[in-house]
């Protein structure tokens, strides 16, 4: 259970990327990758809030499944 969530980490960076390159889910259905790709003119043009809360929501789902997947292991250490 400890590695399916930091694994899940690991797929949603991959899934991401993938949409940002638009090789996955397409502008009709919502993706974070997406959000990323369609607003990162806006970065050029003085307006990066719309890419980079996107982007921030991407690293903060990171961070917490991974925490949380180092939280289980060590409970896991802790009961052997």
């Amino acid at each position: 259970l400890a590695q399916a969530t930091t694994l899940f980490g690991y797929a949603m960076v991959d899934l991401a990327a993938i949409s940002f390159l638009s090789l996955g889910v397409q502008p009709p259905y919502p993706d974070w990758g997406v959000m990323v790709s369609e607003n990162a003119s806006g970065v050029v043009q003085g307006y990066p809030l719309a890419a980079l809360s996107a982007g921030v929501c991407i690293v903060l789902v990171v961070i917490a499944t991974s925490l949380l997947g180092q939280r289980l292991h060590e409970n896991a250490e802790r009961r052997r």
